[in-house]
């Protein structure tokens, strides 16, 4: 995250991290390490009712002080306004002493009634590949990344979705995508081993709300009877993935390195019972 004050630009680090009833995250400035960042939260429930509630990112983490970050004393939290609980709203963290930075993570929306969610197979039409493109570019961006880099062109992912061995599932809330489960052939699966890799990604809005069982659950069901087993990757530190996998069964085979990067991911992996091809999964969550 870059971000300027006066004619000085420096490197921030930081990221909105939870909201709902509370707003909770964390910035800091590595070049000075004893400053403690004033916090703005600007609230807007799309009907006209804006609000913003300010504080110091203050508070200590053992978390980041574990991961380096100085004496860890870089988190915040906010209380939600009374007005708004309950209505869906977006929220956006500032920095008034930098007022161009845009941490990690923001905006965010707020959800607190979360059905009618469909979980469906994307198609290779012209309005799934766009709100494809708009999530996967969203989850970029809220990791502080180049979306327009990062992702594949209409044609590119049109081609995929009309590939055979593939089943992209997207969970779907007011016609937006709001998930995504992709099954395929693809790292870290080995070839010629019988099994098909999974790779699963929810928007920070919709997390810890049974979607992502959901989702691989369905993928279970297509990927069976077309592989033996289904393989994933997940970095060492994400505690609450490794968590939901275990639950459903994957079973650990040891450290394994992204191609690109050579980064160490978790290799994990669950055994398909054997069945008949079924038809793409379409599941209404209500």
């Amino acid at each position: 995250m870059t971000g300027s004050g006066g004619s000085m630009t420096t490197l921030l680090e930081g990221y909105l991290e939870d909201v709902g009833r509370q707003v909770a995250g964390w910035v800091w400035l590595p070049a000075e390490p004893g400053r403690r960042l004033r916090v703005t939260v600007l609230f807007d429930d799309g009907c006209g009712l804006r609000l913003r509630a300010e504080t110091v990112a203050d508070l200590h983490r053992a978390d980041l002080e574990a991961a380096g970050k100085g004496d860890g004393r870089y988190g915040f939290t906010l209380p939600l306004p009374g007005i708004l609980d309950g209505r869906e709203h977006k929220v956006e963290l500032r920095l008034p002493d930098f007022p161009d930075a845009r941490p990690a993570g923001s905006p965010r929306t707020a959800i607190f009634t979360l059905p009618p969610v469909v979980l469906r197979p994307a198609r290779p039409v012209h309005a799934d590949i766009e709100r494809l493109r708009s999530l996967l570019g969203d989850l970029v961006k809220l990791n502080g990344g180049d979306a327009a880099a990062a992702i594949p062109d209409a044609t590119t992912l049109a081609g995929w979705l009309a590939g055979a061995g593939h089943c992209w599932l997207v969970a779907e809330r007011h016609g937006r995508f709001v998930g995504h489960c992709r099954v395929s052939p693809d790292w870290p699966v080995e070839p010629g081993s019988g099994a098909l890799s999974l790779g699963i990604e929810l928007h920070p809005d919709v997390r810890g709300r049974g979607m992502g069982e959901a989702l691989m659950r369905a993928a279970h069901c297509w990927a069976s009877g077309r592989a033996s087993r289904l393989e994933l990757a997940v970095l060492p530190h994400n505690v609450r993935a490794l968590r939901l996998y275990r639950r459903l069964g994957y079973a650990d085979l040891g450290t394994v390195l992204l191609p690109e990067t050579r980064t160490p991911h978790r290799r994990m992996a669950i055994a398909l019972r054997p069945g008949s091809l079924r038809r793409e999964p379409i599941i209404l969550m209500v």
